[in-house]
């Protein structure tokens, strides 16, 4: 894959409406510290997004058989579950966001038909498309980042109000959290990717540099759509003069971004079920995530994605810290049974990423990784000792 394609690659995958709509619920802690929090976490989560890509072009393996070399096949399949269930979720939310966009610019159509149509034509997509190095996403993206300037200028019209209602409670330090965990709620996906990139530096680089950018852009977007109008991008969208024109942002950012989470889903489930055909798991999982938009409870949504983020950086960054750690060691070995002592220190960092979540103790994602650093290094030492 070129670096080209790796580069609009991530763009397009940071160009979403729920990158936007987190953003805005840092819209409380003001213009400073808000891009503060920003661009804090998302130095830490792409960095390590880019580091996961840079392991799997390493070692030519896609996320989860990274995962296996390292944890064991059994504990890869373990992680391929969870994987595929935060892949799964992620489909589901992006095409409820674009649902909800969709009906507050034409209130006459109903959700369900909105979500029903929107998970459909994103089943479709990820079934032609079948390999996002295409140059129509390529295409698709470019135009993207056009309209999302041009309803920047728009919201830019707007009178500034004081903030009231979203996120009202937020933190500096839920705010950097909620800014890492994007970037790291694609960590198994980049190393699917990674793999097939034609150098280092596509593989790295290039995934850093075009999610951190697109990711940092869209969140300042919505951090200032919160503070100038007072609400969320959905309620922008429906009050706006070019609103048919965000609908088109919102349904094209879905298409682009959501295919990426039902391929490597696909991916992912091929540890669990041995298939040649990528697009049979496509299509199974595509139709579960249609049944499941349209029943979305659309009421709980800000509760449901604040929750949803704060899980996978609770299950991932543990996971992915082992995994770094393996490698920096040059250590790892493929087994079929499970790497005990590896999965025991991931259920601790994911204990400790609760307990740092709960009580906000620094930022948790850090304390988590050394969390794990100072029960897996010695382990590792001691390993390395008994080869020589």
């Amino acid at each position: 894959m070129k670096k080209r394609t790796m580069f609009l690659l991530w763009v397009g995958a940071a160009i979403s409406i729920s990158e936007i709509y987190t953003g805005g619920t840092l819209a409380s802690l003001g213009y400073g510290r808000g891009i503060a929090a920003i661009l804090i976490g998302h130095l830490i989560g792409t960095a390590l997004l880019a580091l996961g890509g840079y392991i799997s072009f390493t070692r030519k393996e896609n996320a989860m058989d990274s995962v296996a070399f390292s944890l064991g096949r059994g504990g890869g399949k373990l992680v391929a579950v969870f994987n595929v269930v935060q892949l799964i979720g992620w489909t589901i939310i992006m095409v409820v966001q674009a649902g909800a966009a969709a009906v507050g610019a034409l209130p006459e159509i109903p959700f369900q038909w909105a979500a029903l149509l929107l998970s459909v034509l994103v089943l479709v997509w990820a079934l032609i498309m079948g390999s996002p190095a295409a140059r129509l996403n390529e295409i698709v993206v470019i135009l993207l980042s056009i309209l999302c300037a041009v309803l920047f200028v728009e919201a830019r019209g707007n009178g500034a109000s004081p903030f009231v209602g979203l996120g009202d409670n937020m933190s500096m330090t839920l705010g950097i959290e909620l800014s890492i965990a994007m970037p790291v709620s694609w960590l198994p996906l980049a190393g699917d990717y990674a793999c097939r990139a034609e150098s280092k530096t596509g593989a790295a680089a290039m995934p850093f540099a075009g999610y951190f950018i697109g990711s940092v852009l869209m969140y300042c977007f919505g951090l200032f759509i919160g503070i100038s109008t007072g609400g969320d991008i959905f309620t922008f969208i429906a009050g706006s003069r070019l609103r048919f024109l965000a609908c088109a942002v919102v349904l094209f950012s879905t298409l682009t971004t959501a295919f990426l989470d039902l391929y490597s889903a696909a991916v992912s489930s091929r540890q669990l079920v041995k298939t040649k055909n990528e697009r049979i798991p496509i299509l199974a999982i595509g139709l579960f995530t249609i049944l499941a938009a349209v029943l979305f409870p659309i009421s709980r949504y800000e509760e449901i994605l604040i929750n949803f983020l704060s899980a996978i950086g609770m299950v991932f960054v543990p996971v992915y810290s082992v995994l770094f750690l393996e490698f920096f060691f040059k250590q790892g070995r493929r087994e079929k049974t499970f790497q005990l002592y590896a999965l025991l220190t991931i259920f601790i960092g994911m204990a400790g990423y609760r307990l740092f979540t709960q009580y906000e103790i620094w930022i948790p994602t850090v304390m988590s990784i050394l969390l794990v650093g100072v029960f897996y290094v010695p382990f590792l030492l001691v390993r390395s000792a008994k080869k020589v």
